[in-house]
């Protein structure tokens, strides 16, 4: 039998950095730059809708790939398709270029689930809830370093703020690209099953009812999160700036900056050391509940705080949700990873990743308008979305997943 290589963690943890901070770069920007354009609330929010549509429609088919085929080749394809997603972006001229764009981007960031294949198959079940964590932490350490700098760079030059972001942001899939090629080793031993990509992906959908209750309770809880996501930057406008001008938009971006840079030194805490702890004696079933009680508190406290009308206030709310968030996601990776076999891991996560991204094509469908209607609005059908999340699990996960907390061989 084949002796298991040593958990790369490092080199997921830079993976993910690479690609979050890639799409960092440029978030700050987007809406502001889609209404330069002449885009409304609603189709700014269906930018969002664009790229999570090839992440639903495409995750399942790379983690069967890498199933396959092994995780090392479909990550280095998928990066690629990322780099060429940003070049676009970074000399669009037009709405439709911002939408092909961030179609190809969200093609390429279909492969988190792999990067997450990268862990299970290197971590005994009991131990990947924790290892998905550091994911997480990525995720803040991109959402830090990524905002931070697109403001910076969006400054680099007034008549298309968006060109030295995005080009930074390229920057980083090319080097993303070359330390995959170079330094990450395959951990996805392959064997001689013959079942198609069809069958398997059939199989996975028509698995035990709690992973179906576990990719509900994704779903939900991305459809509230993408509600946040895809108007947080036009609510900081309309109540801090409420100016539609370049410079405007340029103070818009600085101050949506600002909250993702708080959301992501929060994630950082919260899952690259407290979660990870907590993970050790607690179950991820009391974690990811824990984690959509404080979702739905956090998302009822960013139009509260807004009302009050202080900024540094209202930082506390993205402090709070990245606590949230920080709960839910490793927990609730955790809990799929432990409900496939092995030889599935990829397909698995995959799907999961597709709860996710079907909840990114939905919450921005409705955001914008959402947000037409009263800009609290998103806010408070978000808060409603999670609890439902938070019912729907309780009816169904009455206890821990068969695998359970015990102490790991060196």
């Amino acid at each position: 039998m084949t002796e298991a290589p040593k958990p790369p963690r490092f080199a997921v943890f830079l993976i993910v950095l690479l690609d979050v901070m890639g799409l960092g770069l440029i978030i700050p920007a987007q809406p502001f730059l889609a209404q330069h354009f002449g885009a409304s609330a609603a189709t700014v929010t269906l930018i969002g809708t664009t790229y999570a549509l090839m992440q639903f429609l495409f995750a399942p088919v790379w983690g069967t790939l890498s199933d396959k085929f092994g995780r090392k080749p479909i990550l280095v394809t998928t990066l690629f398709l990322t780099l060429i997603g940003h070049c676009v972006f970074a000399w669009a001229s037009s709405l439709a270029m911002l939408f092909g764009a961030r179609a190809l981007a969200g093609l390429g960031a279909a492969n988190i689930s792999t990067a997450q294949a990268v862990l299970s198959d290197t971590h005994p079940p009991a131990e990947r809830s924790r290892a998905m964590a550091l994911v997480g932490a990525a995720f803040g350490v991109g959402f830090v370093l990524g905002p931070a700098l697109g403001g910076i760079l969006s400054h680099l030059d007034h008549e298309a703020p968006a060109l030295y972001p995005a080009l930074f942001a390229a920057t980083l899939a090319l080097a993303n690209i070359f330390f995959v090629t170079t330094r990450v080793p395959e951990t996805r031993f392959l064997t001689t099953s013959t079942s198609s990509k069809k069958e398997s992906i059939l199989t996975f959908v028509k698995l035990d009812r709690q992973l179906q209750i576990l990719i509900l309770t994704t779903f939900l809880t991305m459809t509230a999160f993408a509600l946040m996501e895809q108007t947080i930057g036009l609510y900081i406008g309309r109540i801090w700036v409420n100016d539609g001008g370049m410079e405007g938009m340029r103070h818009a971006t600085s101050l949506t900056s600002v909250f993702l840079v708080v959301v992501g030194l929060s994630a950082i805490a919260v899952q690259g050391y407290f979660v990870r702890k907590w993970l050790k004696t607690r179950s991820e079933v009391l974690i990811f509940r824990a984690g959509l009680v404080t979702i739905s508190i956090s998302l009822v406290l960013i139009p509260m705080l807004g009302w009050i009308g202080s900024f540094p206030l209202f930082l506390l709310s993205g402090a709070l949700l990245a606590l949230g968030s920080g709960m839910f996601n490793p927990a609730m990776a955790g809990l799929v990873s432990q409900s496939c076999p092995a030889d599935k891991q990829g397909v698995g996560l995959a799907l999961n990743q597709s709860g996710q991204a079907l909840g990114r094509i939905v919450g921005p469908t409705f955001a914008g308008t959402l947000f037409s209607v009263g800009t609290s609005m998103p806010f408070f059908v978000g808060t409603v979305l999670t609890l439902l999340a938070l019912g729907v699990s309780s009816a169904a996960l009455t206890r821990q997943l068969p695998v359970q907390k015990t102490a790991t061989p060196e």
